[in-house]
């Protein structure tokens, strides 16, 4: 608790401590995103030892994850009192926090909670301009998708109930919607870098699984 306290205060300092220091250098921080493209993510060699002060438990992760949606809320939409559209080095911390929660998270194999925070990572990547980084976030998602999609139509098959095969068919429901959301933030990817045949496939694919999954023959989705 401390920890997740000792967040919660640092993020709402950052966001505070943004109000006063953002209006000052709005004008020079605008003139130098006209100039120069969004700064490449410089991440720390010492992460690794960062995230072995932290106790590997699931909500340690969610805080990070939390205080990385704070971060990348507040750079692409700013601050109140800011005329600054995007902030990139608040999108830079997000993309920090989110990796150091996707880190913890493969230590404790919490494989959806991986899924989703990848499919996060991928989104802030992608708003940096950083495509190939976030096309891999994006298929390391997808294979923890198909993977858990496999284990729980096996459960499924082995269920000797109907509460649990009701169990295991929600489980399929929300890794399906999981996936496609995966395939639309994909073709928004592909959509960025002007690769429209490319990015409709993903589109096409996220419609179909997202009907899909509507439908009730749950075996009709591939």
């Amino acid at each position: 608790s401390t920890f997740v306290t000792g967040v919660g205060r640092s993020m709402l300092g950052a966001v505070q401590s943004m109000k006063t220091s953002t209006s000052d250098s709005g004008a020079n921080a605008k003139a130098q995103e006209q100039s120069q493209p969004p700064p490449r993510p410089i991440l720390s060699n010492s992460l690794t030892t960062v995230i072995a002060q932290y106790p590997l438990h699931p909500c340690i992760a969610q805080t990070l994850l939390l205080r990385g949606r704070v971060l990348a809320d507040c750079g692409i939409y700013g601050v109140a009192d800011c005329d600054i559209d995007t902030d990139f080095s608040l999108l830079l911390q997000a993309i920090r926090n989110v990796e150091m929660a996707v880190a913890i998270l493969r230590k404790i194999d919490q494989e959806y909670d991986l899924a989703t925070s990848l499919a996060l990572l991928g989104t802030l990547r992608t708003l940096l301009g950083h495509f190939n980084e976030a096309d891999r976030a994006y298929e390391e998602a997808l294979s923890l998708f198909r993977v858990m999609r496999l284990d729980a139509k096996y459960d499924q098959s082995q269920a000797r109930d109907e509460e649990t095969a009701a169990i295991c068919e929600q489980s399929i429901k929300r890794i399906n919607d999981g996936a496609a959301n995966v395939f639309y933030r994909r073709g928004k990817l592909y959509q960025s870098r002007r690769m429209q045949e490319e990015a409709f496939g993903w589109y096409h694919k996220s419609l179909i699984l997202s009907k899909c999954n509507g439908a009730n023959r749950e075996d009709s989705c591939v």
